[in-house]
């Protein structure tokens, strides 16, 4: 094996940790972009842009299943992250894209089986991570003093795959409480839930 093959081997590894396998995955997802090096953490706007092109250049039926950040890339005032994790379904090929940046490099993977439900995202939905970070710091500032790291992802609701944007907060492998949960096509804060 040369060295990007265990990259690569590598970093499959941990995104199957940090992210968890789509349901239905099988054993050897298949690359589907060629790895790049990326020159600076990347806004989520652009990212997104970068990767809608790859999963559309995949599959032209591609939809985004799912936006975010893992715990090893936390959000950044300016938008920005260095870890990345985005996924695309196509459901003519029953197939999914997945989407990473870790370390300054960039990389896309496919592999047949679902992506759990799909969020109802426009194409035009809010990819602002600035001011996804403002919001969090708004409703959160007291935990982001405190070290916590700021987490998005969206989700899809369970009656009828409305689109959020969910932003946590993470410290030493533990969540605070409370969750800001906007509408990902508009950026409006629907709930804010503290425990």
């Amino acid at each position: 094996m040369n060295r990007a093959q265990i990259e690569r081997a590598l970093l499959l590894s941990c995104l199957a940790a940090v992210v968890g396998a789509p349901q239905g995955a099988a054993a050897a997802p298949q690359e589907a972009c060629k790895m790049e090096q990326l020159k600076s953490a990347p806004k989520l706007a652009d990212i997104y842009a970068k990767a809608a092109a790859h999963a559309k250049a995949w599959k032209a039926d591609a939809v985004p299943a799912r936006v975010g950040v893992t715990s090893l890339g936390p959000l950044q005032p300016n938008g920005t992250s260095e870890a990345w994790n985005l996924m695309f379904f196509s459901e003519s090929a029953k197939s999914w894209m997945s989407v990473t940046t870790f370390r300054g490099m960039y990389t896309c993977y496919a592999d047949a089986g679902t992506a759990g439900r799909i969020p109802a995202l426009k194409p035009d939905f809010f990819r602002d991570g600035a001011k996804l970070y403002a919001l969090a710091k708004e409703h959160g500032d007291a935990f982001i003093a405190q070290g916590y790291q700021v987490s998005i992802d969206t989700a899809a609701a369970p009656s009828d795959n409305h689109a959020m944007w969910y932003i946590n907060y993470q410290k030493d492998n533990r969540n605070a409480k409370l969750i800001v949960i906007l509408d990902a096509n508009t950026g409006v804060v629907e709930k804010v839930i503290k425990d």
